[in-house]
C-alpha cells in the first residue's frame, strides 16, 4: 500500500526509488552470501570500492532531541545495521537502549551460513554501526540470544545514564535469565533456549571495535562470559566502578590497542589514592592482552585463570605507594602466565604462589617491583629475566617476598637473573662476588642480593694469588645464611671469585587445569517487529549521523582538484559536534565522530591542521591524501597541532621528568587514523602529533616524505601499529638507495609504542629521542648501513627503551651513551649490527640478548661495535646471541686451553666487547697422569682481557676459563 500511494502521489520519486533498488541489488550481488563469510575488515574494503557509487544513496539526517530516522524505507538487503535507523539518538540526549537492542536483534535475526563451533550459528560478519554517535543507555546491552557468532559492533560512544544499574555492564556478552528485564515477555523462550543449548560456549568470533564506553561511575564496560575468540580492539573505556573489561570462562579473548581508566588522566592526578575498580579482570584461560594502557584503577589487570599472556601493556593505574597494583595474578600454584615487554609505571606485579610464571623484557619505573606472595609456600618454574628497573635510590628491592601468610618452603626452578637496576636494590637467584685480602680466610656475604634467605644450592669458586710461585692449598669451608667461606692452609695475598645459585631442579606434581565458569544469566529478547530499513536514500549530504564525508563539502575524491578547504571544513564541523563533556580537562569529547574519506584520493595544497584544540574521541579513516606541487616542504599532510603548542628543536632529547607534563598541556586525546595513505609528494612529511595523548595510527601507508613519515613531539602514548613507511616505493635493491633521506618515524616524546611496522626507505627508520618508548616487531630495510643508513637510532638521553623482536635488514641499531636499553629476540641480516656510540663515555643497564646475526663471510663485521671509548661501564649484558658470517662479541666468554707446561694463557680480547675489562672470572683444570695433590695451580694475571694460569711443575693439563665483563 505504501508503494502504491507513493506511485500515485510522487511518480518521479517512485522512479528514483526504483533506480535505487537496482543499485542496491547490484551492491548486494557484490556482497553475496554464497562463499566465504565476510568479516568486518573485508566488508570495510568492499565499502571503500563502492564509495562513489554509495555516496549519492546517502540519506540526509538532521539530528535533534526529537531525532527521527528517514521515512523512506525498504527491506534491508545487506548485513550492515545502522543504529539511527532504529531510532537511536546519536546526540545522547534521549535513551537509546531499546533502539540499540532492536538493531542488535535485527543483526541476530539475519541470515546465517552454517556453524562456527558446533552449535554457534555464523552471522556472516553482520555489522552494527554506531555511526560515530554518542548514545545514552539506561540498561545493559545484553545479547538477545546465544549460539551466534561472526558479528561486529563498532564506531561510536555508549554512555551510562544516571540511573544505569551499578552492577551492570554497558555491553554484556552473556546469557542471563536471572538478569532478564521484567518487561520482557519471552522468559519461557529464553529458558528453553538455554536448556536446549549444548555448546560449551555461548558466542564465537565477536568483535567490539572503535568504541568509547563511558560507564558514568556506574558499573563496568564490557562483560564477556563463556565466549570464544572475542576481540576488543581500539576501544576507550572510562568511568567504570567495577571492571573496565570482565572476561569470565570461555577461551581466547583478545584485548588490544585499547585505553582503560576509571578517571581520565595522564598521571599525577590529585585523586589518585582514591582510584578503585579493575581495568581488566581475566577470570578465564588462554586470553591475550596486547598494546593496552591502563591509566587509572586500583588494579590494572587481575588474572584468576591460567595460560594467559600480557604483552606491551603499560600500567600507571595507581602508584604502589597509594596501594595500587599494576598486575595481580591470583592463580596460586597454577599461574602459567607470560608477561612480556610491559611497562610498569610506579606500580608493580603481585603473584600468589607462582607456578610457571615468565616475566621478561619489561620496564619497571618509579620503584615498581615484583612481589611473590606466599599462600601455601610454593614457588616453581618462575623466570624473571632481562627486565629493567629504575627507582629513586630509596633502597627498594626489585623482587620481594611476602611471607606474611606462609613461608616459601617448596622452591623449584626459580630463575631471577640478568635484570638491570638503576637506584634500586638488585635481587637475584644467582650471584657472583669477589674479595681480595691477605690472610687465610675469605668470607663473601650474598644475603643482600639473593632472593630467598638461607638457600644456596650450588657454589663455585676460583682462588687467584697475586704473586708468582704461590700455590697454597684452599677449600670451601662453609655455606650458610647465604654466606660462603673459603680458607687456605697459609696466609697469602689472594682474590677469591665465587658464584652461587639458588636454582634447583626437582619434580613437583602439577595440579589439573580447571576453568572458572560463571552461572548462566537470563538474556534479553528483542521485539519481533519488522526492523526499519537500513537502505540509504537518494539525497547526498555532508554527514550521516556523526559520520562526516569530505565529498559532501566539495572534496574531489578523484584527486584532480584541490580539496584542502573542503576537508578542513568537514573537520571543523565534526569538531563542533559535542559540547559540555570532557576527556582530560579541557579536551572536549566528540563522542566518536568519524571523518570518512570513502576511499577517495584527495589532493591538498596546505596542511590539514586540526582546526581547534581541546578535542578528542574521533576517527579519520579510509582514503588517500596527496601533497600538491605547491605544498609547503616543511610541513606535514596532517598536523595534530594546537595553536598553544610550540614545536621544539628536533635535535634535542627530553628527559623522563618532563613527561609528567600538566594535563593543561594536552590538547588532543583519543584520535585514531586508520586505513589512510599519506603521499607527501617529496614535499614535507606525513603526520605531525604534538602535545597529545592516546593517539592511534593504524594500518596507514606513508610515502614520498622528505622530512618524517610520522613525527611525535611531547604528549603521551601515541601508538603506531601495522603501518608501512618509505620515502620511495621499493622492495629493496633500489638504485637510488644511497640517496634516501628523511626519517620514517621520529619519536620525540615519552611512553610511546611502535608495533608491527615496516620502514622500507629512509635515511633512518626509527629515531628515538624520548624515554620509556617501546619498539616491537618492526622491519627496517630503509637504507643499508653501507650507504650510511640506520635502522633504529637511540639518541643520547633516550633512556629506558625496549627494542624487541625486530628485523634489521642490512642496517642496524645505533645507541648513543645508552642507559637502560633492552634489545632482545631480534634478527640482523646483511652485516646489520649494533653500534654503541660514546658521546660522554657512559654506558649503563644495557641488555643485548637472544638475537640472531647473519652477514657476509670474510667481511669480519662484529655483531656489536664500539664507536669511541667508554670510561663508565655498568650492568652491560651482551650474551646468548648467535652469529653466522659475522664476528661474535659478548660480555661473557668461555675458553679451554690445552698444553704441556707450567703456563696456560686464555686470550679473550677478540670476543669481549670492552677492551681490558674483565670484572669476574673462574677457572678449573684437568690433569692427566698426575697424582692427586702433587700439582698446584694458581691464576697469576688478569689484564688486557687475558687470563694467565700457572702450575708449580710442568704437566699436561686442560684449563677451562670463564670471564665476565658485567659488574653490579
Amino acid at each position: 500500500m505504501l508503494k502504491e500511494n507513493m506511485a500515485k502521489n510522487h511518480p518521479l520519486l517512485c522512479m528514483i526509488v526504483g533506480l535505487g533498488s537496482l543499485i542496491t541489488i547490484h551492491v548486494y550481488g557484490e556482497n553475496s552470501q554464497e562463499g566465504p563469510s565476510l568479516d568486518g575488515h573485508y566488508s570495510e574494503q568492499m565499502q571503500k570500492m563502492q564509495a562513489l557509487k554509495a555516496s549519492f544513496m546517502r540519506p540526509s539526517i538532521s539530528l535533534s532531541p526529537n531525532f527521527a530516522p528517514p521515512s523512506l524505507q525498504a527491506p534491508s538487503s545487506t548485513r550492515l545495521y545502522r543504529v539511527t535507523s532504529y531510532r537511536a539518538d546519536p546526540t545522547g540526549k534521549t535513551d537509546s537502549t531499546e533502539a540499540l537492542m532492536k538493531a542488535i536483534a535485527a543483526a541476530f535475526g539475519g541470515p546465517t551460513e552454517g556453524f562456527l563451533m558446533e552449535g554457534i550459528n555464523n552471522l556472516g560478519g553482520a555489522q552494527i554501526n554506531l555511526e560515530g554517535g554518542n548514545y545514552m543507555i539506561t540498561k545493559p546491552l545484553r545479547m538477545p540470544k546465544i549460539g551466534v557468532g561472526n558479528f561486529v559492533i563498532y564506531g561510536g560512544t555508549i554512555r551510562a545514564s544516571d540511573d544505569f544499574p551499578k552492577n551492570g555492564y554497558l555491553i554484556d556478552l552473556s546469557a542471563s535469565s536471572a538478569g532478564q528485564n521484567e518487561e520482557t515477555k519471552a522468559s519461557s523462550d529464553t529458558d528453553e533456549n538455554l536448556s536446549s543449548f549444548q555448546s560449551p560456549y555461548h558466542y564465537e568470533y565477536v568483535t567490539f571495535r572503535d568504541l568509547m564506553l563511558d560507564c558514568n561511575h556506574r558499573g563496568g564496560g564490557i562483560s564477556v562470559i563463556k565466549s570464544l575468540r572475542t576481540s576488543i580492539d581500539n576501544c576507550y573505556i572510562v568511568h567504570f566502578s567495577s571492571n573496565g573489561i570482565l572476561v569470565q570462562g570461555g577461551h581466547e579473548t583478545s584485548i588490544r590497542n585499547s585505553f582503560i581508566g576509571q578517571h581520565i588522566t595522564v598521571g599525577k592526578d590529585p585523586g589518585e589514592k582514591h582510584f578503585s575498580g579493575t581495568g581488566i579482570n581475566l577470570m578465564g584461560n588462554d586470553n591475550g592482552v596486547t598494546d593496552v594502557v591502563i591509566f587509572s584503577a586500583d588494579i590494572g589487570i587481575q588474572i584468576s585463570g591460567q595460560a594467559n599472556s600480557l604483552s606491551g601493556v603499560h600500567c600507571y593505574n595507581k602508584a604502589t605507594g597509594f596501594g595500587g597494583t599494576g598486575i595481580y595474578l591470583k592463580v596460586p600454584r597454577v599461574t602459567q602466565t607470560r608477561i612480556v615487554d610491559c611497562y610498569m609505571d610506579y606500580t608493580g606485579i603481585v603473584v600468589e604462589d607462582p607456578v610457571q610464571l615468565h616475566i621478561s623484557s619489561s620496564f619497571f619505573l618509579g620503584n615498581a617491583f615484583i612481589k611473590l606472595k606466599s599462600i601455601k609456600g610454593v614457588a616453581s618454574g618462575v623466570n624473571i629475566v632481562d627486565n629493567m628497573f629504575s627507582g629513586d635510590n630509596g633502597g627498594t628491592d626489585i623482587v620481594q617476598l611476602d611471607e606474611s601468610i606462609a613461608t616459601f618452603e617448596h622452591i623449584d626452578q626459580v630463575v631471577v637473573d640478568r635484570n638491570n637496576v638503576r637506584e634500586m636494590k638488585m635481587k637475584s637467584t644467582l650471584a657472583r662476588g669477589s674479595l681480595h685480602a691477605n690472610g687465610n680466610s675469605w668470607t663473601i656475604d650474598f644475603s643482600p642480593v639473593l632472593l630467598f634467605p638461607n638457600l644456596i644450592k650450588h657454589v663455585q669458586y676460583t682462588f687467584s694469588t697475586t704473586g708468582s710461585g704461590l700455590f697454597p692449598n684452599h677449600a670451601l669451608r662453609s655455606v650458610s645464611e647465604n654466606r660462603v667461606v673459603i680458607e687456605s692452609d697459609v696466609e697469602v695475598p689472594a682474590t677469591v671469585f665465587v658464584t652461587v645459585d639458588q636454582e634447583t631442579t626437582c619434580y613437583t606434581k602439577q595440579e589439573k587445569l580447571t576453568d572458572l565458569l560463571a552461572q548462566l544469566q537470563e538474556i534479553v529478547v528483542s521485539s519481533s517487529s519488522q526492523p526499519p530499513s537500513t537502505t540509504p536514500s537518494i539525497f547526498e549530504d555532508k554527514k550521516i549521523g556523526r559520520v562526516f564525508y569530505p565529498t559532501g563539502y566539495g572534496a574531489d575524491p578523484t584527486g584532480a582538484n584541490e580539496s584542502s578547504d573542503a576537508i578542513l571544513n568537514a573537520l571543523n564541523d565534526a569538531f563542533q559536534v559535542q559540547k559540555g563533556l570532557e576527556l582530560l580537562p579541557g579536551v572536549n569529547d566528540l563522542g566518536g565522530v568519524v571523518i570518512d574519506f570513502q576511499g577517495g584520493n584527495y589532493k591538498i595544497s596546505k596542511p590539514i591542521r586540526f582546526p581547534a584544540s581541546g578535542v578528542g574521541n574521533a576517527l579519520l579513516k579510509s582514503g588517500s591524501l596527496r601533497a600538491s606541487d605547491t605544498f609547503p616542504g616543511d610541513r606535514h599532510l596532517i598536523e595534530v597541532w594546537s595553536p598553544s603548542s610550540t614545536p621544539f628543536d628536533k635535535e634535542s632529547s627530553i628527559n623522563l621528568d618532563e613527561k609528567q607534563q600538566s594535563v593543561d598541556n594536552i590538547y588532543y586525546e583519543d584520535i585514531t587514523f586508520r586505513d589512510i595513505l599519506f603521499d607527501s609528494s617529496f614535499r614535507g612529511g606525513g603526520i605531525f602529533v604534538i602535545d597529545s595523548a592516546r593517539i592511534r595510527i593504524n594500518n596507514c601507508f606513508f610515502i614520498h616524505f622528505t622530512t618524517d613519515g610520522i613525527l611525535v613531539q611531547n604528549g603521551h602514548e601515541t601508538f603506531i601499529s601495522s603501518c608501512f613507511l618509505g620515502q620511495r616505493s621499493t622492495v629493496g635493491n633500489n638504485p637510488h638507495e644511497k640517496d634516501f633521506t628523511g626519517n620514517g618515524i621520529d619519536i620525540h616524546g615519552n611512553d610511546n609504542a611502535v608495533t608491527d611496522v615496516v620502514i622500507f626507505s629512509a635515511a633512518i627508520g626509527v629515531l628515538l629521542r624520548g624515554r620509556a618508548n617501546i619498539v616491537t616487531g618492526i622491519h627496517c630495510y630503509n637504507k643499508a648501513a653501507a650507504f650510511g643508513g640506520i635502522g633504529i637510532s637511540v639518541k643520547k638521553g633516550a633512556e629506558m627503551t625496549r627494542i624487541v623482536n625486530c628485523y634489521l635488514d642490512f642496517n642496524g641499531i645505533v645507541m648513543e651513551d645508552p642507559i637502560q636499553v633492552h634489545v632482545a629476540d631480534g634478527f640482523f641480516l646483511g652485516n646489520g649490527n649494533i653500534v654503541l656510540k660514546s658521546i660522554s663515555g657512559q654506558i649503563s643497564g644495557v641488555t643485548v640478548v637472544d638475537c640472531m646475526f647473519r652477514g657476509e663471510q670474510n667481511k669480519y663485521v662484529p655483531i656489536v661495535h664500539l664507536e669511541g671509548s667508554f670510561s663508565e661501564i655498568d650492568q652491560v649484558v651482551i650474551d646468548h646471541n648467535n652469529a653466522n658470517g659475522m664476528i661474535l662479541k659478548s660480555t661473557v666468554a668461555k675458553q679451554t686451553v690445552t698444553g704441556n707446561g707450567t703456563k696456560w694463557v686464555a686470550d679473550f680480547s677478540s670476543l669481549l666487547v670492552f677492551p681490558d675489562h674483565i670484572k669476574y672470572f673462574q677457572y678449573s683444570y684437568f690433569v692427566q697422569g698426575a697424582a692427586v695433590g702433587s700439582v698446584m695451580f694458581a691464576a697469576t694475571n688478569v689484564s688486557n682481557n687475558v687470563v694467565v694460569v700457572e702450575s708449580n711443575e710442568a704437566v699436561s693439563a686442560e684449563v677451562s676459563v670463564v670471564v665476565d665483563q658485567y659488574a653490579w
